[in-house]
């Protein structure tokens, strides 16, 4: 009997073995012998953090409205705080006792110098004097024990009582107060310039201004009173030590006189320089005068030189001899008019011959001029020697006597050295104690306030927008934090990036999760294990599941059809050969959703093929008679135990080509029923009428059922509830089913939020798209397609 099956494939489907089909976008996936288990591989994905932060928004948000809630009530419960602020000048530092020329020389301020001020400011010294003249050790504002202190506070012995009556606190209240002080007070020096901001805060604006400007003022008189103090002091020291300098000067001055008349020692006063003696000045005299001799000396002998080595007859300084130069323009004419003459006569010729004698004679004077300037060179050489000779004896003769003043002048020195040391050393005590005097009469100070403080009128704190900003900006920096942190210690499976990188496995499908009518989110699929409690809670007269149907009547999730309509294609291309006909539904845990989805894939198969049938395998807690609203009397327990045959208890879905066989009563010995021989006829008998057989399974992880059966069928489908069961479990489950020989064609992922993962629903008309008559999808022939299959 041959009937019309509608089946979704494209043209490109003819070609040989089928290995080049695509089906509405499925893909063919090759099942490869061994695996290699990766652990995923951490990358930076902002796509993945955005989903992320996506899926833990409320994390995020709790995070923030606390942290945020908190930086809100502190900010408005804290008391306003006002800034009062003065401006002071440091000038150049002065010298404590300075001369004229410095008190009004303008220098540059070193930088040690001024930081040395701005520490001062900040003195405890400065501040204990601030702080007893304002009283501020009696205002709460600055005494108030701390809140981790009150213990202390309690046995702190009782306040000072001075001689004038006036009470004091005690010393570690004085303390606490003079640490407030230091917290408050601030130095901030303008930069390049010599100015320096001094502030101070305070609850009481008056307060401020008043503690600023006592600072101020008590500074400025704590420099004025220190550089006194000094002037003071070095002025009394110059005095006592000018008497003593003075005495010793004037002894100097007496034994020096006296020392001179007694050596007859007579010296030159000189206004560039020291007393001279006069024998030094005749020995530097004749000193000069052997240089110049000498100089004059060395310039006659090397023309004395150069005259006696000549050969040539050449004499230097012959070219300037205005004679020699006249006769020799003469002999040089007279040659030439020699030698033109002797090309046309003969030596004998009158005119040559008178020439020739002309040329005789020039020549004879030239050399008595030559012999004439030799002789003035010797004679000059030997005069400029003489001279030397005088010179010298001569500074010889003067350095003998010189030489025995200079025996007599050693100690003529020292004591006028003595003499000249004394005298600097008094007229430089008695400069300096005149300008201390001037000093101290002006009373100067290099510190000058700018500007004195005002009562601020605006507080500087709390300033809420900011504090607000900031305060959001760390609760939202918090918030995802600790959603990124969550997200990071979730070791559950989630998308299909981790069941491809971590369990070798393609994802076959993704089934989305859906709303419930009345529009909230039911965050999966109504799995099994949640149709168990509500059917148990049925039988006690409450309200059933909620289940999923995509038959059902009425309009259904287009994204959740859809997802069916992509689940089916991947299973017919999850082979290169043929699509598996048995096929085993099963999952890790409890509630993962494995019957719905067993329902739903039959459902969509039915679709597409003419036979297919769903069969309950569960015998431990079966439900599917549940999600079909049918009674399940008899069913596969009584096949497997011999009591009828599995062809009278099969029953209509009511979809011509779907059937279903139930579980039946709930045996006491599943696992022996699925692994007898009953059960691999039952299952290669139905796939000889079924094109497909769908099996609803118990959990793997916990159980062995699942096991048993995957050695009996073409393909396990392994479901998994999205970002739920841990990647150990899994890891583990599908290890178990390979161990025994079992074949995993893919991982269906329920319960996913499509948009956070990066997926987006495009069927905007509302029709699921890929189910046969719809959308222009064309119906194929049952016996057609499965022949294309084979």
């Amino acid at each position: 009997m041959k009937e019309d099956c509608k089946i979704e494939l494209l043209h490109n489907r003819q070609q040989p073995n089928g290995t080049g089909a695509e089906l509405l976008g499925g893909r063919l996936v090759e099942i490869a012998d061994s695996y290699e288990i990766l652990e995923p591989r951490e990358a930076l994905d902002l796509r993945a953090y955005t989903r992320a932060l996506r899926k833990r928004l409320g994390t995020v948000l709790i995070v923030f409205f606390i942290f945020f809630s908190v930086a809100l009530i502190a900010t408005l419960k804290q008391k306003p705080v006002y800034r009062a602020q003065a401006l002071l000048e440091i000038q150049k530092e002065n010298p404590d006792i300075p001369t004229l020329k410095e008190l009004y020389e303008l220098d540059s301020v070193s930088d040690a110098y001024l930081r040395s001020q701005y520490t001062i400011l900040a003195s405890d010294s400065l501040a204990r004097r601030v702080i007893d003249q304002l009283g501020l050790d009696g205002l709460q504002e600055f005494n108030s024990p701390n809140w981790w202190s009150w213990r202390e506070e309690k046995k702190a012995p009782s306040p000072r009582v001075f001689a004038t009556g006036a009470s004091r606190a005690t010393p570690d209240v004085y303390q606490r107060v003079l640490e407030r002080f230091q917290d408050r007070l601030a130095i901030n020096p303008i930069n390049r310039s010599l100015l320096v901001a001094v502030q101070f805060d305070a609850h009481d604006p008056n307060l401020a201004a008043r503690v600023v400007n006592s600072l101020a003022e008590n500074y400025v008189n704590q420099n004025l009173e220190a550089r006194w103090a000094a002037t003071q002091k070095a002025a009394d020291w110059l005095s006592e030590q000018l008497t003593g300098v003075k005495v010793k000067l004037e002894k100097s001055e007496v034994r020096l006189q006296d020392y001179a008349r007694r050596n007859n020692l007579v010296f030159l006063e000189s206004d560039k320089g020291p007393s001279q003696n006069v024998e030094n000045n005749q020995v530097q005299q004749l000193q000069e005068e052997l240089t110049k001799a000498e100089a004059q000396r060395f310039e006659k002998e090397a023309l004395y030189r150069a005259v006696e080595a000549d050969e040539t007859g050449s004499i230097p300084g012959m070219s300037e001899n205005k004679v020699i130069q006249d006769l020799t323009e003469r002999l040089a004419e007279l040659k030439r008019e020699y030698a033109r003459l002797s090309t046309s006569f003969n030596k004998d010729y009158p005119k040559v011959k008178e020439i020739q004698s002309q040329v005789d004679e020039i020549e004879a004077g030239i050399q008595e001029q030559r012999k004439k300037t030799a002789d003035q060179i010797a004679s000059e050489y030997l005069a400029a020697v003489r001279r030397e000779d005088l010179v010298r004896q001569a500074l010889g003769r003067e350095q003998n006597t010189m030489d025995q003043v200079a025996v007599r002048a050693v100690q003529y020195n020292i004591l006028k050295r003595e003499v000249e040391t004394n005298k600097e050393m008094y007229e430089g005590l008695l400069q300096r104690l005149k300008e201390a005097g001037v000093s101290a009469s002006l009373k100067a100070s290099n510190i000058r306030i700018v500007d004195s403080a005002e009562p601020p009128a605006k507080p500087v704190k709390p300033r809420i927008p900011l504090n607000l900003a900031v305060g959001a900006t760390f609760a939202l920096g918090l918030g995802i934090c600790a959603a990124l942190f969550q997200e990071r210690m979730d070791d559950t499976l989630k998308g299909s990036g981790e069941v491809e990188g971590l369990l070798g496995l393609s994802t076959v499908g993704l089934i989305p999760a859906v709303l419930q009518a009345n529009g909230n989110h039911a965050g999966m699929l109504k799995l099994l294990e949640n149709g168990k409690a509500h059917a148990l809670k049925e039988n006690n007269g409450r309200q059933g599941a909620n289940w999923h149907r995509i038959d059902a009547e009425g309009p259904q999730p287009a994204a959740l059809v859809e997802a069916f309509c992509s689940l089916r294609t991947s299973i017919l291309h999850s082979t290169p050969d043929h699509p598996p006909s048995t096929l085993l539904i099963s999952s890790t845990q409890p509630g993962e959703g494995k019957t719905t989805v067993a329902c739903n894939l039959a459902i969509a198969l039915s679709q597409v093929c003419p036979r297919v049938l769903l069969v309950d395998a569960d015998l431990r807690s079966p439900s599917l008679h549940r999600l079909f609203g049918q009674r399940e009397n008899q069913g596969l327990v009584s096949c497997l135990a011999g009591r009828q045959d599995w062809r009278s208890v099969v029953r209509q879905s009511g979809s011509p080509s779907l059937d279903l066989l139930f579980c039946g009563p709930v045996p006491p010995n599943p696992s022996e029923l699925l692994s007898s021989q009953s059960m691999g006829a039952l299952i290669r008998s139905a796939r000889e009428h079924y094109e497909f057989v769908i099996l609803d399974s118990a959990p793997i992880l916990a159980l062995a059922d699942s096991r048993i059966l995957a050695t009996q069928v073409s393909g396990v489908l392994l479901v998994v509830k999205n970002a739920t069961i841990p990647r150990e479990q899994v890891k583990q489950t599908v290890s178990d089913i390979r161990s025994v020989g079992g074949n995993v064609i893919g991982v269906a992922l329920n319960n996913v939020d499509l948009q956070t993962i990066g997926y987006y629903s495009y069927a905007g008309d509302g029709l699921p798209a890929g189910i046969p008559g719809e959308r222009g999808v064309p119906e194929v022939n049952s016996q057609d397609s499965l022949q294309q299959n084979k």
